[in-house]
């Protein structure tokens, strides 16, 4: 009673299917990070932008409240002296 065994065929086409949709969805999954991660790069580069970007500004602001910066400003724009000063007044211009 020796009697050879012969393939189970729906077990066979049903293990095919079930590696070709493995496959599948492994490749749209690594798709999908692939796309992801240059997600996130870009927008660590941004956040980087945005930190040099804030740096610049919290300098700017220290620079602007300056009383040296305001004094200028006042020199400049509103023509105030200080106390005891003199000025001058070019006619020619």
């Amino acid at each position: 009673m020796n009697k050879r065994k012969r393939p189970n065929w729906f077990l066979i086409i049903v293990l095919l299917i079930g590696v070709t949709n493995l496959s599948v969805i492994i490749i749209k999954q690594q798709s999908i990070l692939n796309a992801q991660r240059a997600e996130m790069e870009e927008l660590a580069l941004k956040i980087e932008e945005e930190r040099e970007l804030n740096e610049k500004l919290l300098e700017e602001r220290e620079r602007v409240l300056s009383d040296e910066y305001i004094e200028a400003i006042a020199r400049k724009e509103l023509g105030l002296v200080k106390e005891g000063e003199r000025v001058f007044v070019d006619i020619n211009r």
